[in-house]
């Protein structure tokens, strides 16, 4: 008598969870200027976890920073995002920010698609 075998659906794509020490090492070396940024919402994302007896907020750091760094180690993209987060907040023009705010969301977008993206395996 065989035991029938059963397959799993293929998983669904999910944001990976950077290590603290990843995003850290290339916060540091691509935008040292953010560093104070990543420190003070590492420590409101524990301080929230130890409120609530849960791991989401630290969760939710690790995905949200590890986004920045992706974002930041690619010079392109990092350039990109900074001049339509510029453009957005200075324009004089209500068509010129509406038109930075959709380039920085197609910007947002896109690192999340590469994010969550199968990686290949080699």
């Amino acid at each position: 008598m065989s035991t029938p075998t059963t397959t799993s659906p293929p998983a669904t794509p999910q944001l990976g969870t950077p290590s603290f020490a990843a995003v850290r090492a290339i916060i540091t070396a691509f935008a040292p200027y953010r560093l104070l940024e990543l420190e003070r919402e590492r420590e409101q994302a524990f301080a929230q976890a130890l409120g609530t007896d849960s791991l989401g907020p630290v969760h939710l750091f690790l995905r949200r920073w590890g986004a920045v760094a992706a974002t930041e180690r690619e010079l392109a993209t990092a350039t990109r995002l900074h001049l339509s987060e510029c453009s957005a907040h200075s324009g004089l023009d209500p068509e010129e920010r509406r038109e930075s705010a959709l380039e920085l969301a197609a910007v947002l977008l896109t690192v999340a698609a590469e994010l969550t993206a199968p990686q290949e395996r080699l």
